[in-house]
């Protein structure tokens, strides 16, 4: 697969660690993400649900997803939080929960690989071999979004400054994902 930079609709910094072009939005959103080493800004409420089907194809490097649920327990000191938007930002809100995450199965793909993750599924993915570039189909369901950690961190998604952009283009450049 290789991206033409005028079909990049957006570039953005995600708080779970990774940049993200956006090439198409709807019904089904197309995007990049892309996972290096030198990226210091992952939240740490990495446990995560999402309200779409992440359909998703390795195109350099490695990724490990860990898919888990959640045990209600009082005495635990991990909290669920519901997550809105607003104004690119990931606003969590408390829903009065605590619990720990239980870990169900993980499995690692490389590149030429494919991996589907169910909307609502909780999971969290970590870049094995840096850097890791994945294309993501997202057909959205509308679920309800959660996040589980031990406090409430607002997240900016900002623009890429220009020597993250460049940093991210390189990368592209280098697995051969991108003509200019």
């Amino acid at each position: 697969m290789k991206v033409e930079k005028r079909h990049i609709r957006s570039f953005r910094v995600h708080p779970l660690g990774f940049y993200y072009l956006v090439l198409s939005s709807g019904e089904v959103t197309r995007r990049l993400h892309v996972y290096s080493e030198n990226a210091d800004f992952s939240a740490d409420n990495t446990w995560h649900t999402h309200e779409f089907d992440l359909d998703s194809n390795v195109l350099a490097g490695s990724i490990k997803n860990y898919i888990a649920e959640f045990v209600p327990d009082r005495e635990a000191n991990l909290k669920e939080f519901s997550v809105t938007y607003d104004d690119g930002r990931s606003i969590l809100h408390e829903t009065g929960r605590l619990g720990a995450i239980s870990e169900v199965v993980n499995f690692t793909c490389g590149a030429g690989q494919h991996y589907f993750i169910k909307a609502g599924t909780i999971h969290r993915a970590k870049n094995i071999d840096s850097p890791c570039v994945t294309h993501v189909r997202m057909r959205h369901q509308g679920q309800k979004i959660f996040s589980y950690g031990s406090e409430e961190s607002p997240f900016l998604r900002r623009q890429v400054s220009d020597a993250e952009s460049s940093e991210v283009f390189e990368i592209l450049r280098e697995n051969d994902l991108i003509a200019f």
